[in-house]
Parts: C-alpha cells; structure tokens; sequence
C-alpha cells in the first residue's frame, strides 16, 4: 500500500522547469542555425538574447548576427536598427569582409558613417585651441559632434605644448574632456600668457566705415586692408574705393583681457584722393574678439579730422567702424 502510494506521488509530481539559457548559449544556437540558413529561427533565439540587455561584448556579437540574418531576409531597414544596436555596444564593431557579404559589410560602414556622438570639450582657463584627429575644431569650451568610434583630441593654449587624449565616442551618448593648463617652460600660468611674445603674422581685413559730420552730412564706405601683426602691435595699409579713393596707414595696439578678446588703440592719416585732395588724422578705441584663431571681428568707435581739403567742408566727423579679420598663417 506504502509502495503504491509512493509510486503514484512521483508520478504526479511536475517535471523540473528547463533551464535557461545563457546569452552565449543562445548565441552559439542562433549562429549555427544561421548557418543552417533558417534565419527566422535563428532571429527568434537572437531577439531572446538581446532582450536580456548583458554583457556589451556578447550584446555587440548578437545583434551583428540579428543584422546578417534581417540583411539575408532582405529585411535592410531592420538590419541597419540591428547594426545601431551593435555600435552602441561597440562603436568599433565589424565584420570580416571574407566571411561576410560585402553588401552586409557595406551597410554596416554606412550605419557608422552617419552615427554621432557628443564630445563636450572644458579647459581651465578657457580658450584653449582644440584639435579633433589632428584638424583645428575651435576653442574651448566647444561641443563636438564627431563621427562614433576613437578620436584623438589636443588643446593647446598660445604656444605652449600640447595636451593629447584618447576619446571613445558612442552613438548618442555624451563624452566630456576637462583640459587643465600645466606651466611650464613654454606656456605661463595665469593672465600672464596673455602677454607673451607673439610671432610676426599677417593679416587681411575688410572694413566698414560709417562717418557722422559735423557739418550735419553722413557718409560712408567699404574698405580693404592688411598688413602685419608684430607681438600685439599692428601696421597696415587700407584702401576705400568708392565714392572716392583714399588710402589710410593704420597703426593699431591690442591690449590683452582674454585669450579670445583684445581692448583695441587706433590711430590713422587717412589720404583722400579721388575728387579732391585731404590730408588728415584719425583714432579710435574699441575691442575685438577670436571666435578662432585665424578669424576675428572688431568694432571702433572715433574720430577723424582733415587739415587740408579741397573737396568740401565738411572736415571733421565722428566716425564708427567695424570688420573681420583673418590671420594668415
């Protein structure tokens, strides 16, 4: 009775529930039944894989085989949102082009070509000149949106020396690089860089001119100029064309505030000679700023008076200039 009692109880009693498989485990499974060329199945134990979310190496593995098998099904849309998934894992993700269907390979090049990611670039003090892969990319602070995968980034404050990291960039994510300025033999801790010798550059403007006189006329002109920057002392040569020709040596002293920002002095002896003949003295005080390093804009606000004049009276004026500059290397 005992026995029989004992006998039925097994019999009753529920089988073990199967384990569960591993992501490897179901990976290894999805890859031969790729192999097998039944890609349905194979998408099936792959999505059961991804939608554990685990280990980003294994994640990267799975959802390249989801793209092949979607891209065997001439499923590309799915494929490309399979290679997303696998970048984001591993933005250096890829196939090996002589196992692999170029035309997979390909889609999967371009679904990385047009991934970005964020790189928010600080230094301390800013304004540090930041190169991205060895090309100028602007001053810091400055928010990058390079392509994903590595990139090598420098700043560099003046002419001091560079600072070089490594960044892994992931589609849609956010990388930020803190750059803080070392002294040393070459670069000046503090304000003091502001003010270390500058290397003689040239430079070319385009400037605009409006001018108030004190007659009650108004006037006004565009002008083209260059010259040379020598430490921050400047020299140049001006000419405005129309309504008439004149010729104006500018001498202009840039005090430093910022790396990017300059108080400006002027002082000119504008030549007129189209229409008449003057001689005169202008001067001015402004500021300009380098949203690059090559590439500013200014503004100045003056006066100019002729002393000798032919062409009307009107021989003194308040005057308001403003133009953009570009350093030559």
């Amino acid at each position: 009775m005992l026995l029989s009692l004992a006998l039925t109880l097994t019999l009753a009693a529920p089988a073990p529930a199967p384990k569960a498989l591993s992501d490897e485990a179901r990976l290894e499974q999805g890859q031969r039944l790729f192999n097998q060329g039944d890609f349905d199945a194979a998408l099936k134990m792959l999505d059961a894989a991804a939608s554990d979310g685990g280990d980003p190496k294994v994640m990267e593995k799975v959802h390249l085989l989801r793209a092949q098998s979607f891209a065997a099904r001439q499923d590309f849309a799915r494929a490309e949102d399979a290679f997303t998934l696998a970048l984001e894992a591993n933005p250096d993700a890829a196939l090996d082009p002589a196992r692999v269907d170029p035309t997979v390979v390909k889609l999967l090049e371009s679904v990385r070509a047009r991934l970005t990611g964020s790189l928010v670039i600080n230094s301390t003090p800013p304004g540090a000149t930041v190169l991205l892969d060895g090309r100028a990319a602007g001053l810091a602070p400055i928010t990058l949106t390079p392509n994903v995968g590595k990139h090598k980034v420098e700043a560099q404050w003046g002419d001091g020396p560079k600072q070089t990291s490594e960044v892994q960039v992931h589609p849609r994510r956010e990388v930020r690089v803190e750059w803080v300025q070392v002294a040393g033999p070459s670069t000046v801790a503090g304000r003091d860089d502001l003010f270390q010798e500058r290397p003689l550059r040239p430079f070319g403007d385009l400037r605009g001119n409006f001018e108030a006189y004190t007659s009650g006329n108004l006037g006004g002109a565009l002008e083209l100029g260059g010259g040379v920057e020598i430490s921050w002392f400047r020299i140049g040569a001006y000419f405005r064309l129309y309504p008439q020709f004149w010729v104006t040596p500018r001498f202009q002293f840039a005090l430093p505030v910022h790396a990017q920002f300059n108080v400006l002095l002027e002082a000119a002896v504008p030549f007129a000679i189209g229409g008449g003949f003057g001689v005169g003295i202008a001067g001015g005080a402004g500021a300009e700023w380098y949203p690059l390093k090559w590439f500013g804009f200014y503004a100045l606000f003056g006066g100019q008076h002729f002393f000798i004049r032919d062409m009307n009276n009107s021989v003194t004026a308040f005057t308001l200039n403003g133009g953009v500059r570009l350093r030559l290397p």
